[in-house]
């Protein structure tokens, strides 16, 4: 009598690989990130010992649990609070929850996304890891993309929105040439920069190129950047415009370093727009109540929210045109430039 074949299980598997068989389990569900040298290995073992994954196992793995997560680097500010009640709204009536998390650059914090079973997240931040990126889209979570710096090409799929920063910031610098501003001056978000690191934020690349264009002095010395605080902010920008040729025009990331940098300027003994013309960006409501009014830039915060669910929800049901593996889902929005008083 022919002795019935073994079932090949995930230990012969794991041996075959020389991983556990834990690393074997996230491969197969595709929930947790695995060093792809590993992952190669357990996929040929698989494919060698011509192992099939338990049906139930399998049938788990399809489950949903109609949860998003939204990691932003500033969850304190009016600009991603408007986006997120907007995402939360649209998201809800589709029958998911979202959670809102600041963004955290260690691999605790990316093995706890994995633990969760997110359906999906939605990442809007200058700050965050393309590697941690590139690991969450491997492990086939469907991620979406706020455009806010200039990302490499990620391999798998994954969503993108673009809402019109750089164009935003090109905008700005076109204005304040216009006023006959030639002398500008980038202030850059709070908070200290990584040493070494190089800046691809999409507003300072399209307040660079813009002054290129036009022939305008550039370079390190107009950004003000890494300032702890708003204090030491006013402090740097009082002690700048306090000296003769200083810049009679600025840009700032966002209106709240806008709003400090006028600030400074007055404490500086200087008049706004008389001396220098200021511009901020996201439009918030604080605009309004500045002396003078701030102009900003507004974003489509209310498409931006719509359309970042609708492309996550794309991802999630795999409902895409594409037949590849690897293809970025793009939508692309458009800013306005409000003009007040400090321009």
């Amino acid at each position: 009598m022919a002795q019935k074949p073994m079932r090949v299980t995930r230990a012969d598997v794991a041996r075959e690989a020389g991983v556990t068989e834990t690393i074997v389990s996230y491969v197969i569900n595709a929930n947790r990130y695995v060093d792809s040298e590993k992952c190669r290995r357990v996929k040929a073992a698989i494919k060698k010992l011509h192992y099939t994954p338990n049906t139930m196992a399998r049938a788990l793995k399809g489950k949903k649990t109609n949860h998003i997560l939204f990691i932003a680097d500033d969850i304190t500010g009016n600009h991603f609070g408007e986006i997120i009640s907007e995402m939360d709204r649209i998201a809800y009536d589709k029958g998911y929850f979202i959670s809102l998390c600041s963004d955290k650059n260690d691999k605790f914090f990316i093995q706890r996304i994995f633990e969760r079973f997110f359906d999906g997240i939605i990442i809007a931040s200058c700050t965050f890891s393309e590697q941690y990126i590139q690991n969450l889209i491997e492990s086939q979570i469907p991620v979406v993309l706020f455009k806010i710096r200039n990302y490499r090409t990620f391999k798998g799929k994954y969503g993108q929105i673009n809402t019109g920063l750089y164009e935003g910031a090109r905008l700005c610098v076109k204005a304040l040439y216009e006023k006959g501003r030639h002398n500008l001056l980038f202030i850059d978000r709070l908070g200290k920069k990584p040493a070494g690191k190089i800046s691809q934020d999409e507003r300072l690349r399209g307040f660079t190129d813009q002054c290129k264009e036009f022939g305008l002095d550039f370079s390190s010395k107009h950004i003000v950047q890494n300032c702890a605080d708003e204090t030491e902010l006013i402090r740097k920008i009082e002690k700048r415009f306090s000296a003769r040729n200083h810049p009679d025009g600025i840009f700032g990331r966002t209106d709240s370093v806008a709003c400090a940098a006028m600030q400074g300027i007055k404490q500086a003994g200087l008049l706004i727009p008389k001396d220098v013309s200021v511009i901020g960006f996201n439009n918030s409501p604080q605009c309004k109540y500045t002396v003078p009014r701030l102009s900003s830039i507004q974003i489509n915060r209310a498409k931006t929210a719509k359309y970042a669910v609708e492309l996550l929800e794309k991802l999630i049901d795999n409902n895409t045109d594409e037949k590849t593996t690897a293809f970025c889902l793009n939508m692309e929005l458009h800013t306005e430039l409000i003009i007040r008083e400090s321009l």
